[in-house]
């Protein structure tokens, strides 16, 4: 059987953290791991937000606390989970940059192959993207937002 040993890095606010999956291909573990040495919630946190779990906000909390959950094999839904569903949309996410600024992002599948996601920031921006399978490997995204910006692509992807 095969054997797998997988190892991201990551570094960011003076830490670096690490990924590490390793063991048989029929059952691998995953461990992180950070230097300095963190709790995992706080590996987590650095990894998922890019900062420390002191500077969450509670919504990015609940998103961590799901996650650790998961991970240690309670995972349910989750209050993330279940504003998502009251919502009726697929994903659901709040993220704050650098400088505090917030925004909301929703996203929904329309059909198997259209996915639409709005996001709202602080400062009121808002800006919808499109995404169109339009066969295996091929896409199409396109964006506008408030201010009037548009963009539109067609990408190949391919998996290796």
């Amino acid at each position: 059987e095969p054997y797998l040993k997988f190892v991201a890095s990551h570094q960011g606010d003076g830490v670096t953290t690490l990924v590490t999956i390793e063991g048989p291909a029929s059952a691998p573990e995953i461990r992180f791991s950070s230097s300095p040495e963190l709790p995992e919630e706080e590996v987590l946190s650095q990894l998922l937000f890019g900062r420390g779990v002191q500077t969450l906000s509670v919504f990015q909390a609940a998103q961590l606390a799901s996650a650790v959950a998961t991970l240690a094999g309670k995972g349910g839904e989750g209050i993330v989970g279940r504003l998502r569903n009251a919502l009726g949309v697929d994903d659901l996410d709040v993220s704050t940059d650098e400088t505090g600024g917030t925004s909301v992002r929703a996203g929904k599948y329309l059909s198997e192959k259209v996915y639409t996601d709005v996001t709202v920031d602080s400062q009121g921006k808002t800006e919808i993207n499109l995404n169109l399978d339009i066969r295996k490997g091929l896409k199409a995204k396109g964006s506008v937002d408030s201010r009037g910006s548009t963009g539109l692509g067609i990408f190949y992807e391919k998996d290796y």
